[in-house]
């Protein structure tokens, strides 16, 4: 008997030549975070961005573009009415639109459809729906058949997404914090960081098994062992004092740091996050311990 596969169930392929995005959006935090984000697609080669579609024939005929992301408000005029004039251009004729709106209803897709839109994010997006929306925008006659769906990505994530430091955090958010927090391996027998050390960065351990250690006379003692998604380090960053322990890989290991100045620059949405959850974890170990 024949498997039937849905479409839903099918894996989309991703693009077999790298793409060139142009991002169209009035809103500068907006316009810059999709930018930052589409970045950590590997099938990105390059990202642009303007406020507004002034002069984009002729920014396209010394630009070109395979796909532009187009707030449904452009800045200007109606954006199905600009979308039209575009492609009705040789210089645009491949250039494929994907629209972001809040609202992606039935008819907002009917008239997107009709303009030459073939695709679609909905607002607030997650990095997955950006990704499928561009594949779907440039179609199968840029898609490679045979190629597979990046599953690297992915697979980090949602490995993130089971750290409770991580917790709250969107694809995108998670996406920008990997391009700015270093990940490091160590092998076993190896010292993260060492009693006495400076402290300017914690620890998250994504793989492994890594001890919180003691150094008492002649003897080691162990006083936490960690596992995958646990926090460690944190103290030192916050009270700028020195290291109060150990962190041996018991095993190879592979830890995200997470660097003081990405925390302390707070006016990023990523690094409030980051210093709420820091305290949320503070707070149940000292609960734990009274």
């Amino acid at each position: 008997m024949t498997e039937r596969v849905t479409v839903s169930e099918k894996k989309k392929a991703k693009p077999s030549s790298p793409l060139r995005v142009m991002i169209i959006d009035p809103n500068p935090e907006s316009r810059h975070r999709l930018k930052d984000s589409l970045r950590g697609i590997d099938f990105i080669e390059a990202v642009t961005d303007r406020s507004s579609p002034h002069h984009l024939l002729d920014i396209l005929a010394g630009n070109p573009a395979h796909v532009i992301i187009i707030d449904e408000d452009p800045g200007t005029g109606n954006v199905y009415d600009l979308v039209k004039l575009v492609k009705s251009k040789a210089v645009a004729a491949r250039t494929q639109f994907v629209l972001m709106a809040e609202n992606l209803d039935d008819e907002v897709r009917k008239k997107g459809t009709a303009a030459g839109i073939r695709g679609f994010i909905k607002k607030p997006y997650a990095l997955a729906s950006v990704e499928d929306a561009l594949i779907t925008a440039i179609g199968p006659t840029q898609s490679g058949g045979n190629a597979k769906t990046p599953d690297g990505l992915r697979d980090t994530l949602d490995k993130l997404r089971k750290v409770s430091l991580f917790s709250g955090f969107s694809d995108l958010e998670l996406v920008r914090l990997l391009k700015i927090c270093r990940t490091r391996n160590y092998p076993a027998g190896k010292f993260v960081f060492r009693e006495g050390d400076a402290g300017h960065s914690l620890f998250v351990l994504v793989a492994g098994k890594l001890e919180i250690q003691k150094n008492t006379g002649n003897e080691t003692k162990v006083l936490v062992e960690m596992s995958p998604g646990d926090c460690f380090g944190e103290m030192a960053i916050i009270d700028d004092e020195p290291r109060m322990a150990d962190a041996y890989a018991a095993t190879g290991c592979t830890v995200i740091e997470v660097n003081e100045s990405v925390i302390n620059s707070n006016e990023d949405v990523i690094s409030l996050k980051l210093v709420r959850q820091i305290a949320i974890l503070l707070a149940r170990k000292l609960r734990m311990q009274s």
